[in-house]
């Protein structure tokens, strides 16, 4: 009797042990499929995400975000949806104004006409990118897929970005505004209602090794920026209005190429001396606008005024290169 007491009761404690075992196993697996996956990568510690809700959750201050290999994240149901968007670590706002965080970092859903839009503001020494093949992707029209506020020392790599659809009037695919030091590496940025990049207020910047294609009001739009450096880009099938727009900004083209863009656009609508060296412009002579402001003392720039030359060949740039995977 005694033994079969002592073997029940071993049984009931070891079954205990189990059910707890699974329960905490059980939590982490569900704190794992909200939050992502700590790995090292590249000798850093990243978090891998592969989901919306991942990816929101994982944002913030001194962190490296990884969007996992060959996925596609579409911010848009996210950030729409107040009741699962809306933490105390979110903000969900008709519009980020000046000093709206109080100096707090936040993760914000911004309203915009049709839709929401994703807006960090006040991070810092954020790294967001891509493990190969991944893409972040936003549905309204006239949404940034990625906006910056008061942010410094943040970065993108290795990423494809962009809408599902283009539209017209505010949404382009990067918005930068009163940041400091905010680098784009490797990226593929494609597809807006106005520009690749709309930058504001903010002191160097730098893009590199990076496309912007197929937005519709043309491939940039500066205002008020210092140190503006775009290296190794390749500027395409953008269209309609001034292409290069910069106003009060110090900025530089190396190693570019700009080509197949709308030929009766004017390409540089350009306030001030700015510098272009070893660039290649495939744009009619007479639509350049203000390249007499262009300083070419440096290596030698290609001018031919056909933007579809048949000679123009893809190169090393973008997401997922050799050389974007050594760097």
């Amino acid at each position: 009797m005694k033994k079969l007491i002592v073997t029940i009761i071993v049984f009931l404690l070891a079954t205990a042990v189990t059910t707890q075992a699974q329960t905490t196993l059980r939590k982490a697996e569900s704190k794992d499929s909200a939050f992502g996956q700590h790995i090292t990568y590249n000798n850093d510690d990243y978090i891998r995400v592969t989901t919306a809700e991942q990816f929101l959750n994982a944002l913030g201050s001194g962190r490296n975000v990884l969007v996992a290999e060959n996925t596609e994240i579409n911010l848009t149901p996210m950030l729409r949806d107040q009741n699962l968007f809306r933490t105390k670590y979110k903000m969900w706002m008709p519009d980020v104004s000046d000093g709206v965080a109080g100096g707090r970092e936040a993760v914000v859903s911004e309203e915009v006409f049709d839709g929401r839009q994703l807006t960090l503001v006040n991070m810092k020494q954020l790294t967001i990118e891509g493990e190969g093949n991944s893409r972040i992707v936003v549905e309204p029209r006239y949404a940034f897929c990625l906006r910056f506020v008061d942010c410094q020392q943040c970065t993108v790599k290795n990423l494809t970005i962009g809408h599902t659809d283009d539209g017209h009037c505010e949404g382009g695919v990067i918005g930068i505004k009163r940041g400091w030091r905010v680098f784009l590496f490797d990226c593929d940025l494609y597809g807006c209602g106005t520009y690749g990049l709309d930058i504001d207020g903010t002191r160097d910047f730098s893009m590199n090794w990076s496309k912007i294609h197929d937005c519709t009001y043309g491939i940039m739009l500066l205002r008020n920026a210092d140190s503006v450096q775009l290296r190794s880009c390749d500027f395409f099938h953008n269209r309609e209005f001034a292409l290069i727009d910069s106003q009060g900004c110090n900025v530089i083209f190396n190693d570019c190429r700009f080509f197949a863009n709308n030929g009766d656009s004017t390409l540089f609508n350009i306030d001030r001396e700015f510098y272009l060296m070893g660039s290649e412009i495939y744009h009619p002579t007479e639509n350049l606008g203000t390249i007499t402001l262009a300083d070419q003392t440096g290596a030698k720039n290609v001018f031919d005024p056909n933007p579809f030359n048949p000679n123009i060949q893809n190169r090393d740039i973008g997401p997922d290169t050799p050389k974007a995977k050594k760097r």
